[in-house]
């Protein structure tokens, strides 16, 4: 099988561990073509959904996103990113309006007769961000439902009991954070103590253990739900 896989900087791998290459070392079998984009709203996945999707002919697709969706709407740092990089009207996408984006999406590749499975991003930033993300991924399980597609729910398995409360970011640490996205495997798992961070070095962005623990949840979850 062709398998695209479409999100987010989780997904592309680059800022990070990247745990897809951990799922396609497990499928030999299969093909893995990865289709995520640094910084991508459920908005972006639905404008590059034909391109990037349904025009390679895959089998299936495997969606995971959220997380900028969130973001766009506690960090207001980060409303010119949004609303001039990736064209979100405003700079912020509302739980309401991620829900009919994901509408959008699913009802797209499902129609174009893919076999899909979602997955439910997790964040450890800061509460408020673990709340609306929450929602939003609520939201999606229930699309999921009606449209019978299988979900995996990471921000069950990953969401810290409590967090800590901490600062929205500013525009000197994003870019700050942005140096540290690029840093070694081992630059990593030492931000991630600093922060007091379970399985990301930011609260966003998976060291080596969280992305080896993301592949490890994704694939028997594959597995169960049809890719052999």
């Amino acid at each position: 099988m062709r398998i695209v896989v479409f999100g987010d900087s989780l997904t592309q791998g680059d800022l990070g561990v990247n745990y897809v290459e951990k799922v396609a070392a497990a499928f030999p079998q299969h093909t893995f073509i990865n289709a995520g984009v640094n910084g991508d709203t459920s908005l972006n996945l639905f404008r590059r959904v034909q391109q990037d999707v349904i025009t390679r002919e895959p089998d299936g697709c495997i969606i995971m996103v959220g997380i900028n969706d969130v973001l766009s709407l506690t960090d207001p740092a980060l409303h010119v990113y949004y609303r001039w990089v990736k064209g979100v009207r405003g700079g912020q996408i509302s739980p309401t309006a991620f829900r009919e984006n994901m509408r959008a999406v699913l009802t797209r590749l499902h129609q174009a007769g893919l076999r899909l499975w979602v997955a439910l991003p997790p964040i450890e930033q800061r509460p408020e961000q673990v709340v609306i993300l929450r929602q939003m991924n609520d939201h999606a399980r229930q699309l999921c439902l009606e449209l019978r597609i299988p979900t995996l729910d990471v921000m069950a398995a990953f969401a810290p009991d409590t967090l800590p409360v901490r600062p929205s970011v500013k525009g000197r640490q994003y870019l700050r954070m942005l140096s540290n996205m690029l840093a070694s495997k081992e630059r990593y798992e030492a931000l991630r103590q600093r922060g007091g961070y379970s399985y990301s070095f930011d609260g966003i962005h998976l060291t080596e253990g969280g992305a080896q623990r993301l592949a490890d949840l994704m694939i028997p979850f594959l597995r169960v739900n049809g890719l052999t």
